[in-house]
């Protein structure tokens, strides 16, 4: 894979998800639940516990194929990736055919699982996310949250909707840096200078390493 295309807003994203599954702290109040639906800082705290559980739980360094399973759907759960993929074609999603689309999404989330559960993995003791504060507008959320790495500290901002009745995330904003925009000026740049069929076809190329470097 050329430069630009290691350049992608898969990096982005990968590059702070392992936070999401840490082991994380915030207010006392961010854990209040409404009656039929959790407040957005409890849906990411919950989702960390439970990932955490099934790690712990793990015999020794190597995973079993069923904890791999579980915990890759664990991490995975909690963002829409079909809008994420949407939102990374942008104004180009609009020029694909329904097959086209789907096609992206199966490509596009695919890597995005697989790269989740690999950070996850190798960083999620050294995460320590503190969640702060939350804004609700109805079905759409924001959630304010910080994570020490290294001698810095990064802000993170979590943009929320509901699906189905839960929330799910649909864009992390990393220092001020979204990366849903991120991934759409990104790719948006390579299908000008190439063309879509070439961005899906070195994605599908890199799914295949990434199978090809797990079995």
């Amino acid at each position: 894979m050329n430069a630009e295309m290691r350049e992608t807003g898969l990096r982005g994203v990968v590059a702070v998800l392992f936070v999401m599954c840490a082991w994380s702290t915030g207010a006392a109040e961010a854990t209040t639940l409404t009656q039929d639906h959790p407040q957005p800082i409890a849906f990411l705290q919950e989702n960390d516990v439970r990932a955490r559980e099934l790690l712990e739980a793990a015999p020794g360094d190597t995973l079993p194929e069923a904890t791999r399973e579980a915990l890759m759907r664990q991490i995975n759960q909690v963002f829409d990736l079909p809008y994420l993929s949407r939102l990374t074609l942008g104004d180009y999603w609009d020029d694909r055919t329904p097959d086209e689309r789907d096609r992206f999404v199966e490509v596009f989330s695919s890597i995005i699982q697989k790269q989740n559960f690999e950070t996850f993995v190798r960083y999620y003791r050294d995460g320590d996310i503190r969640y702060h504060t939350q804004e609700v507008a109805g079905d759409t959320a924001r959630v304010y949250a910080s994570v020490p790495l290294r001698d810095e500290e990064v802000a993170i901002e979590y943009a929320l909707h509901t699906v189905d009745g839960s929330w799910r995330v649909y864009d992390l904003v990393v220092d001020g840096v979204s990366t849903a925009a991120g991934n759409r000026r990104r790719y948006s740049r390579y299908i000008e200078r190439h063309s879509y069929e070439k961005l899906i076809e070195q994605l599908e190329q890199q799914l295949q390493r990434l199978h090809d470097s797990n079995s």
